[in-house]
């Protein structure tokens, strides 16, 4: 079933989408190339573009997800505001700069999208199950954990940063298109 633009819907189909904490390079490099090259037309398929600054964080967040993280952070850190500041987060939390990234979720401060993505985290984790809200410093510090040795972790993270991926990229594609 189709659910943003046929390009969006192809690369969210990918199954190595967001499988490493701390990429080094693209999962494929055609992916960022594809975004690169496709104008926000392409992207948005047949939805009004309605927000396009809102609308360069669906491009970010896409780059994010095919571990592009390079020309997703000049988005994020060109997008003023709570949104941006949280996808900067996210991205530097994959690039392992765990520091860096809890400044910017505190900048970000509380998301509208925290409590649906609660919902989903405590399905996966137990330890975001026991919390009121989504926490991304409790999961910034198991990433943190599984980066320096804890192996265990490693796959249940994987899945909190799919799962937090596809809420805040929905949340924003709903706020930037019709």
């Amino acid at each position: 079933m189709k659910r943003y633009s046929d390009l969006i819907d192809r690369l969210l189909r990918e199954e190595r989408l967001l499988e490493k904490l701390a990429p080094s390079e693209p999962f494929d490099w055609e992916w960022p190339i594809r975004l690169r090259e496709a104008d926000d037309a392409l992207i948005a398929g047949e939805h009004t573009i309605q927000d396009p600054a809102g609308f360069a964080l669906v491009r970010g967040g896409l780059l994010y997800a095919a571990d592009a993280l390079d020309p997703a952070h000049r988005i994020f850190q060109d997008v003023p505001g709570d949104l941006g500041s949280y996808w900067h987060g996210m991205m530097h939390r994959r690039e392992a700069d765990f520091e860096n990234a809890r400044y910017w979720f505190r900048r970000a401060g509380t998301l509208p999208f925290f409590n649906a993505l609660h919902g989903t985290a405590a399905r996966i984790s137990s330890d975001m199950a026991r919390q009121s809200s989504w926490d991304p410093y409790l999961f910034t510090g198991q990433c943190e954990q599984a980066r320096f040795g804890a192996e265990e972790l490693v796959a249940e993270m994987a899945k909190l940063q799919r799962a937090e991926f596809e809420v805040l990229f929905d949340y924003c594609w709903r706020q930037s298109v019709s």
